[in-house]
Formats: structure tokens, C-alpha cells, sequence
């Protein structure tokens, strides 16, 4: 056999590869959404007026309860379906807790060593277990009360009135609750008798 049909043979060869590679991967990607552009992907399309949700309502529309769409030069994959977000959220769950490689990554979880999906059902176990969050109701029911407390306080001192940050006030009482549900204290101190309750009452995990 000569060299040209070698190399013919050789070209034949790797087209069926990587029509075949294409065709199978295909079959397993969502469909990608139009008006994409080199480099920066679909970004453009949410930088106008238009609220980012009503931008990916519409693509969902047109493209179905589950897509893609590339954030830059990385794919992101869009699910809009309550039934599809269920099934990723528990029977492929442990596909999603994976995370990108990364150099940095890959030292800290001892080259990849299943840290995430470790990190993730100690959480699901530990943490957001029934059993757990019948345990640790004593907790957010003494820091919702302490919130009140404190709350109460600040409008008998100021009775011309008060004006109070809900935003801050509930991300105050809500780190309450994770740090003592987590370490055993709290973060942000109300008052020193508040405080020394709180200890002597909290539960870590």
C-alpha cells in the first residue's frame, strides 16, 4: 500500500473519530441558546435594562425547561423545571457538588479526594438532618427571642423613634443561630447577660 492511500485511510479514520466523539456528545448536552458570542458568550445579552430572570425566562420559553448557555468561555447549564431541579438536587446530586479543577483545588482537597461531596454530606447529615434540627430548635428560639430583646431595648431608649435595618438585623440573628449551631457561640453580642445565656445554653455540632 503506498503512502497516499495511507494517508487517506488515516483521514477517513479520524473524521469517523470525531464525528463520532461529536454525535455522542451531543446527545448528551442540552441545547445551547442562540446569540452567542466568541469569548464573552451570552453576557451580552444580560447587560440591559431587562432583570437577568426575565432574560433567562424568556430563553426557557423558547428553548425548553433545561438549556445551556456559556457565562464567558465556560458552560453553564440553565434548569427552569421544578421537576428537573428536584432530580439534581437528589438523584444526581452527587455529580452537582462536584467543582471545577483548579491547581489551588487540587492541593487543598489532596488531589480531589471527594472533599466536596465529603463537605456536602456531612452537611446533609450533621446539619440539616431532622434529627439535628429537632436538637438545635432550642437555639433559634432563644436567639429569635434575644433578637426581640434587643429590638425592645433600642426602642425604649430612643422613644422619638427608631429606625432599624431589617436586612442587618435579620443577618445579625441568622449568623447567631449558624455560629452557635456550628461552634457553640455567638457572633454578634447583644448584651453581656444575653451572652452568657446563650453559652450556657448552646449546643455545636
Amino acid at each position: 500500500m503506498d503512502a497516499a492511500a495511507v494517508g487517506v485511510v488515516s483521514v477517513l479514520l479520524l473524521i469517523c473519530y470525531f464525528a463520532k466523539r461529536a454525535i455522542a456528545g451531543s446527545a448528551r448536552k442540552p441545547p445551547e441558546a442562540g446569540g452567542g458570542w466568541p469569548l464573552i458568550g451570552h453576557l451580552h445579552l444580560f447587560g440591559g435594562s431587562v432583570q437577568p430572570y426575565e432574560t433567562l425566562g424568556a430563553m426557557a420559553d423558547k428553548y425548553g425547561p433545561i438549556f445551556s448557555i456559556r457565562v464567558g468561555v465556560h458552560p453553564a447549564v440553565v434548569v427552569s423545571s421544578w421537576e428537573l431541579a428536584k432530580e439534581c438536587f437528589t438523584t444526581l446530586d452527587t455529580v452537582l457538588s462536584s467543582r471545577p479543577k483548579s491547581t489551588a483545588a487540587k492541593l487543598l482537597t489532596y488531589d480531589y479526594a471527594d472533599f466536596w461531596r465529603e463537605m456536602h454530606k456531612i452537611a446533609v447529615s450533621e446539619l440539616l438532618s431532622a434529627r439535628r434540627l429537632e436538637l438545635l430548635q432550642g437555639i433559634r428560639d432563644s436567639e429569635v427571642q434575644s433578637a426581640l430583646k434587643e429590638l425592645y431595648r433600642a426602642s425604649v431608649e430612643k422613644r422619638d423613634g427608631l429606625v432599624l435595618e431589617m436586612k442587618q438585623w435579620f443577618g445579625d440573628m441568622f449568623l447567631n443561630v449558624i455560629m452557635r449551631m456550628v461552634a457553640g457561640k455567638r457572633f454578634c453580642i447583644g448584651s453581656a447577660d444575653d451572652e452568657g445565656k446563650g453559652e450556657g445554653s448552646s449546643e455545636g455540632i
